[in-house]
């Protein structure tokens, strides 16, 4: 079962891993495009939790109270979102992320 949407006029603090700031060099070095990033940070910035176009979903196990987010169909964003900071954890392939 999905939380409630909690839109609020603030916004949340935005914290990165230095892990999830090595992935995204990592796929910027790719050449790959960082838009639906981009994209996701500002509707989060709105909203919370994210809309189901990103098929976000809490992990089960040793992945605990982590957010599985979907910015593609392989490209994964894995993030906590605690006490109205939302913390970049990872960023990558399923394969990647060891998912």
């Amino acid at each position: 079962m999905m939380p409630k949407v909690h839109s609020k006029p603030c916004m949340p603090q935005l914290n990165f891993s230095r892990q999830f700031l090595k992935d995204v060099r990592k796929w910027r070095k790719s050449g790959q495009s960082m838009a639906l990033f981009d994209g996701f940070v500002a509707v989060i910035m709105q909203t919370w939790p994210p809309p189901a176009k990103y098929e976000p979903h809490l992990l089960q196990g040793p992945f605990a109270g982590i957010w599985d987010i979907h910015l593609r169909q392989n490209w994964v964003v894995l993030l906590r979102f605690q006490a109205g900071t939302v913390h970049f954890l990872r960023m990558g392939t399923h394969a990647e992320l060891g998912l």
